[in-house]
């Protein structure tokens, strides 16, 4: 991409971050009663639901305390942080130590402990904002709860609702996530030891996960990296396997190391192949690796993280190998989301679409979608054109 074109579109999506995404959830995000934050917005900005989704609450901590370092140190942005982290500290904890998944608008538990998610941004939330703010305790505080996940997520049957008897599968979101929390924890503090976890969440994702013969990253295999003919076996996520993709390139950046990257970029090639929909353009949800019908309802939707994560994924790719066709697709991808997911009216993203690319939901925000993927990926793709510009 040349210097004039990469200044043009970093302009464009540092804009899009700046005037019309950090505006929509800075004015109505925080709760100024309780502290933490509302996730749930219809079109209009209006909430909908004050349920308060535990592993949304630490990706808010860590956008805003990321904002505050990489775009402007607003010090209302810092303290949105802070208030969130006291909100998780005070009431997102059971007596185990282990989080909820949903608390009330006051922080009352609603919804049980389930995997190791809420933790895992928990542990990102406590680590940006010690970085933003100075805060050692902070930083303990992630440390700490690192290491008692890590032992969570070496537990086969944790929050599982099958009979141990079961044939079990492990799922690609565990070691991608740990992988992501790992460069989180190393880019606040040096310890060898984050780089032997990074190396065995390396191992799972590009040995058992990817799998070059056929071509894909199952989102479950065998925990020996087996395949299961089965529903949950041949399930891919091409949107999952592109976030990934990009984790694996921000281990093989400061290694220099080529053949790492060449593994995410054949990761890349494997989820644009088979996740690009050829009839109506943009990336669809769910596959079956066989083709056979899928079981999930909204196999064939467009998403707008899917989308932001491709793009990223596919620009830093580009960049680091400087093949022209990983620019192509780039461009193609983003002339669809550019087209199909902003919202000129109201502020903010669509986020979910039908197969056609007209809006299934006008929601802004719920217990899935929130301030994280769509301005964390606008930053990063901002940062990256702006770097080669």
């Amino acid at each position: 991409m040349d210097a004039q074109r990469a200044r043009e579109l970093a302009d464009r999506y540092r804009a899009e971050l700046t005037e019309k995404v950090i505006p929509f959830w800075e004015q109505r995000c925080p709760d100024p009663e309780h502290g933490g934050f509302f996730s749930c917005f219809d079109r209009q900005g209006r909430l909908y639901d004050t349920t308060k989704y535990v592993w949304l609450q630490g990706r808010f901590v860590w956008m805003f305390a990321r904002i505050y370092s990489a775009v402007q140190p607003r010090p209302e942005w810092l303290e949105a942080a802070r208030r969130g982290l006291q909100f998780i500290r005070q009431y997102c904890f059971d007596d185990r130590g282990r989080m909820y998944f949903a608390v009330t608008a006051e922080g009352r538990r609603t919804t049980r402990p389930w995997g190791i998610f809420s933790e895992c941004f928990a542990v990102c939330a406590l680590c940006r904002y010690a970085r933003a703010s100075g805060d050692g305790q902070a930083l303990e505080q992630a440390q700490e709860l690192f290491w008692r996940t890590l032992e969570l997520s070496r537990q086969p049957d944790l929050d599982s609702l099958a009979y141990p008897e079961t044939p079990r599968l492990v799922t690609h979101a565990v070691p991608m996530i740990l992988l992501n929390v790992v460069q989180e924890l190393r880019a606040a503090e040096a310890d060898s030891r984050y780089e032997k976890i990074g190396d065995e969440m390396l191992h799972r994702i590009l040995d058992l996960h990817a799998h070059p013969v056929e071509r894909a990253l199952f989102e479950n295999v065998r925990p020996d990296g087996g395949l299961a003919d089965t529903p949950d076996g041949r399930v891919l996520n091409p949107g999952h396997a592109l976030e990934s993709a990009w984790f694996v390139l921000h281990e093989a950046r400061p290694r220099g190391d080529e053949r790492l990257r060449d593994r995410a970029v054949e990761i890349i090639e494997w989820s644009l192949e088979r996740g690009w929909d050829e009839d109506h353009g943009g990336l669809v949800y769910f596959l079956d690796y066989a083709g056979f019908p899928s079981p999930y309802l909204e196999w064939d939707m467009k998403l707008w993280w899917v989308h932001v994560e491709a793009l990223y994924a596919l620009l830093l790719a580009h960049h680091l190998t400087g093949r022209e066709d990983l620019l192509e697709w780039f461009e193609r991808l983003h002339a669809w989301t550019w087209e199909h997911f902003p919202d000129p009216e109201q502020g903010e993203w669509l986020g979910y679409l039908h197969r056609s690319g007209e809006p299934a939901l006008t929601l802004k925000g719920s217990m899935w979608k929130g301030f994280y993927h769509l301005p964390r990926g606008l930053l990063l793709i901002a940062e990256l054109l702006e770097e080669m510009a």
